[in-house]
Order: C-alpha cells, then structure tokens, then sequence
C-alpha cells in the first residue's frame, strides 16, 4: 500500500492530509488562532470534588474547568481499605483530592460543547520507538507487532531500559530497531520529564509545563515509518523544519521527506479537498451503486448500509453480501476521515448465512486494523446491528469546521412556513380575545406571508409585510394604526 503525507501551509494554518493508494484516510489541522491542548502538560488547581460522580473539576486555565476522573488519579496504598489493593473505584475521591490542591495532569480528550477538556494524572510522553509513562511501572508492546520472536526481544530490551519507578510502551515503530535506538529514546524522554517536574515545581497553578509538538512534528515521528510512505510540503521553512527533524531520527527517514514546488496546489494536485468535501455529506455513495447514510449523535454515530442502484449478478444473499463488505471498507474509511469517536452502531442489510456474517466482520476487522485509534468492534448484537467503540481524542471533522444552523440551531429541520403561519393565527386569536380591537401587522419572511394569504386572518384588519430582515420561523406581532402601515402592506383575507 501507497502512503502519501501532505503538508500544505496557508494563512497561518498548516494542514495535514494522509492518503493510502491516494484516497483521502486522514485530515488534520493546525493554527495558531486554534491550538489544539490534547498532549498538553498543565499544573492545575483542584476546584471542586465531586464525591458522587468520583471526579473532580479542576483549573487549568482554559475557558472550562477540565474532567478528572478518578481511574485517572494515582492511588496510594494508604488511601485503600485493608484489602482492597485493587478496588480502585471503591475509594472515595475525597481521600485522594481536596479543593485547592495542585496537581499536574494531561489533556487527554479536547474540550467540546458544553464540556471541558478531559485530563488525567497519568502522563504519557510518547517518542518515535517508546512511550514513557511516569506514574505507572509496567512494560508494553504495542499489539501491532504479531511477530512472536521481535516481541520477545523487544520485551527483553524494554525490561533492561525501564527506569525504575516508570513505565514504557514500545511502539510499532521499534519493531526493526535496534537495542541503542530504543535506549537513546528513552533517555531524551526521562530528560523531557525531569525538565517538565523541574517547571512544576517554579510555577504557580494553573499554567501550562508543556505543550506538545506540532502537527508537522508527530507526523514527521510517528507517520514516516514502513515501506512505501512519503512526506510532501508546499512550504520551503516547513520543509526544512521537517528535514531537520527527520534527520534526528535517521536517515532513511529524512529521504521520505521532499519539497512539492509545482504550479498547482498540493492540495488540489491530489483532490484533497474534493474528497474532503463529501466527509460532510449525509449520504456517501459506493462504486457499485450502493450507499451509507451516517447519521452523528451526541453520544454515538449511526450509520445506514442500502443497496442503492446495486442489483448483483448473482444471488440475492450473494448481493447482500458483497454490498456489505464493500460498505465495510467504506465505513472504516470514514471513521478514521471524519475522525468519529464514541460508539457506533451499523446497520447492514440483513443476511441469512452465519458466513456470510462472520465474512462480514472479518473483513471490517481488517478494514478497522489500519486505524491508528483504539477501536473495539464487538460483533452483532441481538436486534442483527454492528457495534463499536472507537476512542475519542478530540472533536469529529464535521464539528471542528462547521457550526449549528442558526435557523435549526443543530436539529437539522426548520418548522414549515404553513406552520409558522398557524401559529401567528393561534396568536392572533389570541390577542383579539384578549380585547385588542386595533389593527394589527405582521412581519414575516416572504414565505410565511404568502401562506398567511393563503390561508387568510381569523379577525378584520390585519396585515402581512414581507420583511428581509426575518427568516424561518421568525415573525413579529405588533398593533399599528392603518395610517402608519408601512408601503406594500397587504391586507389578509379569507380565500
């Protein structure tokens, strides 16, 4: 498989497009104006515990107070009850925190809606082949490196580098390594930790110890590794940057990396955009005539699987069959281009066979495994959907770059003009009952006052005038003498 990484900067903005075999899998972006916090280090200031939710609101100096759960606080054995070593969620957070306290934690899920950054005590500081871990002492391999025999040594190299006290993850990225590659990035991440409790302890919460590095930078460490991946940048200082951090790394690396100085947009040459355009749209087509419909919730994504224009070749239940693993792949696609988090439920068209059903999740399980997010795919449930869990990091593509509808405010739906329309009737209604006998204006948007006519005034002298400045399901009410009616004010009359 073909990996291309793209960098275009523009504007102050730098974004960042991942293609395999030149279909768009990945879109990030990266400006000053909206600095992203997730990997951030923050010492903050407890504000509130919460002893019923076992979480606590603590401050570290964004807008909203960040969510700290108590999985994500270290537990000293002298905060557990005598044998209950493990029973973590049986200790009250009112043990381990007290309003007022600092602590240092890390932004590990982006604020969003009306929620604030999630954030553990937990510190991870990742590195191109390991990833240090601080307050916890275990030893890892990343579950992408199937070979038994380099996960043996890998292991063996990870117990002897492990500094006491820590713990470290080796990453897919080490699987061809060698033993001193390992040691040196573990060394420069044990410094990057002495330095980050060194400005804890000189600073006053809340305040930010550490920010974590550009988009540019995690692409250069984590993307540029494998067989068959290059790295284009349409910006000269970009690009020097990027060598240079390439350089640090190996030389091998360094030479996937190159200057894209066409005439044509990087972006454009590639169809960045046009692709990235259609992880907006509601409906998504496939090659063979059928379609998804992915529908986002607030708490889980619902996606749709129809067969379209898609009529086979060959038996019903071979159709079925293959409209669905072709959606599979689709569906993987979009996850990871939409960048959807939480729980996601898939309806696929119905099937009979248990083989074709176990086909089915066999090839979404290997459409799934090239995610770099964690992701659980539980199966079928008992009603014949699909159910997942994909880890949430930071917001969905659709709402990082759109915002709610101000005339639907998010719903999706507006109410009708004949609606709009009862509903000045009811109030009209109203206020001639309640003894006004003036007469009375109505501005309205031009499809609301045509339905007025239509439907004509339930009491004498009242006017509809057609207002720019309205839209939707906004009108106003007002009692007005006949002199003092504004120019092209109709009166409405029963038809």
């Amino acid at each position: 498989m073909k990996k291309r990484i793209l960098a275009e900067t523009l504007c102050g903005q730098t974004r960042l497009a991942i293609l395999e075999n030149d279909a768009l899998v990945e879109l990030y972006s990266e400006s000053q104006a909206s600095e992203k916090c997730v990997g951030n280090i923050y010492v903050g200031r407890v504000m509130n515990v919460l002893p019923g939710m076992q979480a606590a609101f603590v401050d570290i100096g964004l807008e909203k107070n960040a969510y700290l759960s108590i999985a994500d606080v270290p537990i000293e054995q002298g905060d557990l009850e005598p044998g209950a070593e493990r029973a973590v969620q049986e200790v009250s957070i009112k043990k381990v925190l007290k309003a007022g306290q600092e602590i240092l934690v890390q932004v590990i899920k982006e604020p969003g809606g009306t929620k604030g950054a999630r954030i553990s005590c937990h510190v991870t500081l990742p590195g191109r082949y390991c990833v240090l871990m601080p307050t916890v002492e275990c030893t890892g391999i990343s579950r992408k490196v199937t070979d038994m025999e380099s996960r043996a040594r890998l292991r063996s190299w990870a117990e002897v580098l492990r500094p006491e006290g820590m713990g470290i993850i080796v990453r897919t990225a080490a699987e061809h390594a060698q033993e001193a590659e390992l040691r040196a990035d573990v060394a420069a991440m044990v410094r990057l930790w002495e330095s980050i409790q060194n400005r804890q302890r000189h600073t006053i919460a809340p305040a930010l110890v550490h920010r974590d590095l550009s988009l540019l930078y995690q692409a250069v460490r984590d993307l540029l590794t494998g067989d068959g991946v290059e790295m284009l940048i349409d910006d000269e200082a970009q690009y020097h940057t990027a060598c240079e951090m390439a350089g640090m790394f190996s030389p091998e690396c360094k030479a996937r990396v190159h200057l894209y100085a066409e005439s044509e947009p990087l972006f454009d040459r590639y169809g960045v955009d046009h692709q990235a355009s259609k992880a907006y749209d509601r409906r998504v087509w496939l090659k063979s005539g059928g379609y998804l419909v992915i529908d986002h919730a607030e708490a889980l994504t619902v996606i749709d699987v129809n067969t379209g224009k898609f009529v086979g070749k060959h038996s019903f239940e071979d159709t079925v069959f293959s409209i669905n693993c072709e959606a599979a792949v689709e569906i993987a696609r979009q996850l990871r281009l939409r960048d959807v988090g939480g729980i996601v439920i898939v309806d696929f068209i119905d099937m009979e066979l248990d083989a074709h059903r176990a086909g089915l999740l066999s090839r979404l399980q290997e459409a799934l495994s090239l995610d770099r997010a964690k992701i659980h795919l539980a199966g079928f449930t008992s009603l014949g959907l699909v159910e997942m869990t994909r880890k949430r990091i930071q917001q969905p593509l659709y709402l990082r770059d759109m915002q709610p509808c101000h005339a639907c405010h998010g719903a999706g739906h507006v109410v009708s003009p004949q609606a709009v329309a009862r509903r000045i009737q009811r109030d009209l209604r109203a206020r001639v009952r309640a003894g006004e006998t003036c007469p009375h204006l109505i501005d309205a948007s031009k499809e609301v006052s045509e339905a007025l006519y239509e439907m004509g005034a339930p009491a004498e002298r009242c006017y509809a005038h057609w207002d720019t400045a309205l839209s939707g399901a906004q009108y106003r009410i007002s009692p007005a003498p006949e002199n003092a009616l504004p120019p092209k004010t109709r009166p409405l009359t029963r038809s």
